[in-house]
């Protein structure tokens, strides 16, 4: 539901895939035999302005930080589908 106009008519936009850490926490407990642990649990801020949940991936917690340039990529479940999750960008890697 649109938290502006209380709608629940949708559409679908194309959304770039990138953004910035907003927020973020390390979970260790309790552990979940479909992760590895720690889990990095974070806010992202997509460039178009959405935020949403998810976790970042390919890299240590201790390099994690508030406005980490991030981008999507896709990890498969155990259903063969594949979930959104978020990596630091590759060229702020380079920098």
């Amino acid at each position: 539901m649109c938290p502006h106009c209380g709608t629940l008519a949708w559409g679908a936009v194309d959304l770039s895939g990138r953004g910035t850490v907003y927020s973020f926490a390390v979970l260790h407990h309790p552990q979940n035999p479909q992760f590895d642990y720690p889990v990095i649990a974070a806010l992202v801020e997509l460039d178009e302005g959405i935020r949403l949940v998810t976790n970042l991936v390919e890299l240590l917690p201790d390099e994690v930080e508030i406005g980490l340039p991030v981008e999507v990529c896709f990890e498969p479940t155990a259903d063969g589908m594949a979930v959104p999750v978020f990596r630091p960008r590759v060229l702020e890697r380079r920098q």
